[in-house]
C-alpha cells in the first residue's frame, strides 16, 4: 500500500452531494445549508434536476456582515420561519459548509434555540470540503442523528447507511429467514425515526464511507463495530449476511446462494472478464468494488481511493491481495499508472473523466455509483451492468471508428503535466 500525504491537487466532488439522496429518503426533512453563493450554485446545478419534485433544500447565503462576525442565529431565524411555514418539515438539517468552518462560526450552536423556538427538530451537521470524499457528507448527517438516538441494552440490529426500498426489503427478508431481529435502518423514511443504540446493538454499515458515524456510535453508545466486507456483489453479500448471523450466535451458509447469483449474472459479468479496470475516483466505494470486480473476473491492478480507515476497511483490504492501493494519491501518480497499464476501463471522478475520455480511455463516472441501488443480491445486476454497459459502448465506438476509417483518440497524458503543476 502507498500513501501520499503531500497532495496538492483535489479532485473530489462537494460534500453537499449526499443531500440529493438523503432528502429523497427522508421525505419529512429539510436541508438548510449555511454557505456562500458557490454552495447555492452547486445545489442548483447538481441537484436542481429534482426541481419538479419540489426539493427540500436551500442555502442561507453568507454576506459581508455575516463574515464580519455577526451572530448567525439572527440571520437564520427568518429563513427557518419561512421553511417551517412553506414546507412544514419534521426535522431540519442545519449544515455548516467550508466558509463557516474556516471562520469558526457557531452554526451548530444555533440548532438548540431554533429547535426550541420553532418546535422542529434541528440536527446540526458539517457538510464541507475538508473531508477526503464527498460521500462523507452522509457520514456527518448520520452522526448528527445518532447523537439523538435513545439508549438501549436490548440485542437489536441496526443497518447504517441510506438504502433504497428494494435494498432494505432484501435485508429484511434475509434477516427473517435467518431468524434475526427485525432490522432498523438509519436513516429511515422519517428524519425523526432514529433507532435505539447500545452496547448490545449490532450496528452494520452498508457503506464503506460511514466510519465517523460508526465510530461515534461505538464511542458514545458502546456499539461494537460489525467487522465484515460490505454487501456489494454476491461475494460481499454472502459475507455480510453470514457475519450478521454469527453476531446473533447463528451459523448459516450462503455459499449456494452466492453460486446461484454468479450464474444468474453471467451475461453482465462476461464483458468484464480479463478486462483491466483502474480506479481513480472519489466515492470511497473503490475498495469493495475492486474486490467484487475481481471476483467477477476482471483485473484490478491499481485502486486510488480518497481515504482508508484501517480498522473499518480491514476486511476489504485483506481480500485485495497484491492490488496496489493508493490512498489520497497525487493525480499524477495515477496518470503514470494509467500510461503504463492502458486499462480497458477507468473509474474516474468528474474532474478528470472528460479529459481521460478524450484521450481514448473508456471512463465510468464514479458519481453514478452513489445514486444507484447496487447493494445485495438484488443490486448486483445493476452494479455489474453499469460497468458492462460502459465497456460495450466504448467497444462499439471503437468498432465504428475502425469501420469508418477514423483514427482513435491518442492516449497522451502529457496534457496533465503542465508547467506549474503540483509535480
Amino acid at each position: 500500500m502507498e500513501a501520499n500525504a503531500g497532495v496538492i491537487e483535489r479532485d473530489d466532488f462537494c460534500s453537499l452531494a449526499p443531500i440529493g439522496w438523503l432528502h429523497h429518503k427522508m421525505q419529512d426533512s429539510f436541508f438548510l445549508v449555511v454557505g456562500t453563493g458557490s454552495c447555492q450554485g452547486f445545489l442548483q446545478t447538481a441537484l436542481g434536476v429534482m426541481i419538479f419534485a419540489k426539493p427540500r433544500f436551500a442555502t442561507a447565503v453568507l454576506d459581508e456582515d455575516d463574515l464580519g462576525g455577526a451572530d448567525p442565529l439572527d440571520g437564520l431565524r427568518p429563513i427557518v420561519a419561512a421553511i417551517v411555514a412553506e414546507h412544514a418539515p419534521r426535522a431540519i438539517f442545519l449544515a455548516s459548509t467550508c466558509t463557516p468552518e474556516i471562520l469558526k462560526m457557531n452554526v451548530a450552536g444555533c440548532a438548540p434555540p431554533l429547535e426550541a423556538e420553532f418546535g422542529v427538530r434541528v440536527y446540526p451537521c458539517r457538510l464541507d470540503g475538508f473531508d477526503a470524499a464527498y460521500t462523507q457528507g452522509e457520514d456527518h448527517v448520520l452522526q448528527s442523528m445518532i447523537a439523538r438516538s435513545p439508549e438501549t441494552d436490548a440485542k437489536n440490529l441496526v443497518i447504517l447507511g441510506c438504502l433504497s426500498a428494494l435494498e432494505e426489503a432484501e435485508i429484511r427478508i434475509e434477516c427473517a429467514a435467518m431468524g434475526l431481529p427485525e432490522p432498523a435502518f438509519l436513516p429511515g423514511e422519517s428524519a425523526l425515526d432514529v433507532p435505539p443504540l447500545g452496547p448490545n446493538t449490532v450496528l452494520a454499515s452498508a457503506h464503506p464511507y460511514l466510519f465517523a458515524a460508526a465510530a461515534y456510535a461505538q464511542r458514545e453508545r458502546g456499539c461494537p463495530l460489525h467487522k465484515s466486507i460490505f454487501p456489494y456483489g454476491p461475494d460481499g453479500t454472502r459475507a455480510f449476511y453470514e457475519t450478521l448471523a454469527a453476531a446473533f450466535g447463528k451459523t448459516v451458509s450462503y455459499a449456494e446462494r452466492e453460486r446461484e447469483a454468479w450464474a444468474a449474472l453471467a451475461s453482465q459479468t462476461a464483458p468484464l472478464r480479463d478486462k483491466t479496470i483502474v480506479f481513480c475516483s472519489d466515492a470511497m466505494l473503490e475498495l469493495p468494488l475492486a474486490r467484487t470486480l475481481r471476483a467477477a473476473g476482471a483485473r484490478v491492478p491499481v485502486v486510488g481511493t480518497p481515504n482508508i480507515y484501517k480498522k473499518f476497511h480491514a476486511a476489504e483490504i485483506a481480500t485485495l491481495g497484491d492490488v496496489e492501493i493508493l490512498e489520497r494519491p497525487d493525480r499524477f501518480v495515477l496518470f503514470d499508472r494509467l500510461a503504463a497499464l492502458a486499462p480497458d476501463l477507468v473509474v474516474a471522478n468528474l474532474n478528470i473523466a472528460n479529459p481521460l475520455e478524450g484521450m481514448g480511455f473508456a471512463v465510468k463516472w464514479s458519481t453514478e455509483l452513489t445514486f444507484q441501488p447496487i447493494h445485495g443480491f438484488s443490486g448486483a445486476s445493476t452494479l455489474f451492468g453499469m460497468f458492462a454497459a460502459t465497456l460495450r459502448r466504448h467497444e462499439a465506438l471503437a468498432a465504428r471508428r475502425a469501420r469508418d476509417g477514423a483514427p482513435g483518440a491518442p492516449i497522451d497524458l502529457g496534457f496533465f503535466h503542465l508547467a506549474g503543476s503540483s509535480r
